[in-house]
């Protein structure tokens, strides 16, 4: 409320006692007003009632207070205003302004409701109750009256008399669910566990063919130990519906509890089987598999059966295949975790996280023409979906699509806002994809801004130091940039072969020769290129035999530079 509404509230605080006083020392004046001022009251309060249905209550609460300078004791004045600071927090004026409308109109129900929700917000609770009971003399057929006298009596910590006033609705309305769990709900919070089982089976008899019954009061026993007590009830249940979801589900939950993994597990499958158990309810039952069944192959086995189950009876919901997706893809089973991805996409190609992880599998499958045709069905759906350009950029770099992969790469990055680590991913990428362009200064320019992002990315330190040695070009900082990258991340062979290669580069061949070892040992002779360099460090000084060997293995192993195959003819340095 700002200060305006609180000058208003004091000015009209002001009207009201100065109306009010008059009222008394001028009796013969009290109730008489000019046709003129009635003409002003019905406009003023019409234009208030319109303030207050748009919203402007400082608006609203101006032309109520000017009703009142006409007439302070119109009560439904008052109560409009009581509602204002009702709903504005100010319960203190409220009850004031409130408490004047009953006192001018003690027989209208709305302000009396509306007093007795004030005085019970301000916890003024026997103040309540005394208007909730003046409610039911005057409105004793009004169920909806008893209800809200005995939620005021719980309130006023009265819990026999609302139990009392629940039973005296009960016989006038007769057996009610409503009632009959509001009583329950009392009698367990007092301990009184025989009085709660007794209100449940009053419940069983009013309706003794509503299996949702048994199976709340099988719960009720079973949450207090009583096992035997709840298997009875509910086979009581299945006597009545055989097929009832809501049992079979509540004897696995009681089945689980005792230890009978089988019989729990017989009890979900024939929920599973039911097409009435809706497909929410039973992905959330495998996603709570998912955590348990990861060391368990008893578990697992359990929920691949249940997949299959639901694909049998939901075999058009992409929900269905997308979390059997997810199960393949924990379980290191990744191209059928691809193939249910694309059936999950299939069906619906609205959800963006399906979309995302068929990437992240492509990825790891190394299938980039798969990434670059995903990405553009994606991108049609998604066009401001920046981490679907970042895949599609990579996906065309490793395809030496390097103009389609820098396109893709700066479309995305510039959908990027408030997120500096994604940024610094695009920048990274672009700085390879210009590089591979031969665009090495807008190469350099994308690395010292990823640079900028994350001074400790190990790789762009690496990548960046790597080809400026190549180029020959900045071989301090080249040199600078890999040291860091291999403390950043020890015993990694790219690095220290890199950082290797820049020495060799500046001629410090017993040191290259220490580092390009390193990487050597570190890639177990299983990388072509650290081989070849290997080999070259070791020409240079002068062991001619075991650079040539070293080269020979490179060859034999994958691909080495496109002077290999001719230093190992001439046997001689190539560079």
């Amino acid at each position: 409320m700002n200060l305006g509404f609180k000058y208003i509230v004091f000015i009209t605080l002001c009207v009201f006692a100065l109306s009010c006083k008059n009222n008394k020392q001028t009796k013969t004046n009290a109730n008489k007003t000019t046709q003129k001022n009635k003409e002003e009251f019905d406009y003023f309060y019409y234009t208030a009632g319109k303030e207050k249905i748009l919203g402007n209550l400082d608006e609203a609460a101006k032309f109520y207070r000017k009703c009142l300078q006409i007439d302070g004791k119109s009560a439904a004045t008052l109560f409009e205003l009581a509602s204002i600071f009702y709903s504005t927090d100010d319960s203190k004026n409220a009850e004031f302004l409130c408490k004047a409308a009953t006192e001018f109109d003690s027989k209208n129900e709305w302000y009396l409701l509306l007093y007795a929700d004030i005085l019970q917000k301000n916890k003024k609770y026997k103040e309540a109750l005394k208007v909730h009971e003046t409610l039911i003399k005057q409105f004793p057929d009004r169920i909806d009256f008893y209800y809200d006298y005995a939620t005021a009596l719980l309130y006023a910590n009265k819990v026999d008399d609302a139990i009392k006033t629940y039973d005296k609705i009960e016989k006038m309305i007769g057996v009610s669910e409503e009632i009959i769990l509001q009583k329950q709900k009392i009698y367990i919070q007092q301990n009184k566990l025989e009085k709660a089982i007794a209100e449940m089976q009053k419940l069983i008899e009013s309706n003794p063919d509503e299996p949702r019954y048994y199976g709340m009061l099988a719960e009720l026993y079973q949450a207090n130990n009583m096992n035997d007590k709840a298997f009875e009830i509910y086979n009581k249940a299945l006597k009545i519906d055989p097929d009832n979801l809501y049992i079979h589900l509540s004897l696995s939950d009681y089945y689980r509890q005792k230890n009978e993994k089988d019989k729990s597990f017989l009890e979900i499958k024939s929920a599973f089987r039911s097409e009435e158990l809706d497909i929410d309810t039973k992905v959330k039952i495998l996603i709570n598999y998912y955590n348990v069944s990861e060391n368990s192959a008893e578990y697992k086995t359990q929920a691949y059966d249940l997949i299959k189950i639901l694909i049998a009876v939901h075999p058009k919901e992409a929900k269905t295949y997308s979390i059997q997706g997810d199960y393949y893809y924990r379980d290191g089973k990744i191209k059928e975790a691809r193939e249910s991805f694309l059936q999950a996409i299939a069906l619906d190609k609205s959800r963006l996280a399906i979309w995302n992880q068929l990437l992240v599998i492509d990825h790891e499958l190394d299938d980039y023409c798969s990434i670059i045709t995903h990405c553009k069905e994606a991108l049609e759906l998604f066009p401001n979906e920046s981490t679907i350009y970042l895949y599609s950029g990579i996906a065309n770099m490793q395809q030496k699509k390097y103009k389609d992969a820098i396109d893709m790469l700066n479309l995305g990055m510039a959908l990027v806002v408030d997120n500096k680590p994604l940024k610094g991913e695009f920048y990274a990428h672009l700085g390879d994809a210009y590089n591979r362009n031969k665009q090495f200064e807008e190469s350099d320019k994308a690395y010292e801004k990823a640079l900028e992002i994350n001074p400790d990315n190990s790789n762009v330190l690496n990548n960046y130091s790597y080809y400026l040695s190549l180029r020959k070009e900045k071989l301090e900082k080249a040199a600078e940039m890999s040291k860091k990258s291999n403390e950043l991340y020890k015993n990694n062979p790219s690095n220290q072969d890199t950082y290797g290669w820049i020495l060799y580069e500046m001629n410090k061949l017993d040191e290259a020769k220490i580092w390009i070892g390193k990487a050597v040992v570190n890639s177990e002779n299983k990388n072509a290129v650290i081989l070849e360099h290997y080999g070259d460090v070791l020409f240079k000084l002068g062991e001619i035999e075991k650079a040539i060997e070293f080269w020979q293995n490179a060859k034999l192993i994958g691909t080495g530079s496109d002077m290999l195959e001719k230093k190992i003819n001439t046997k001689t340095l190539i560079e």
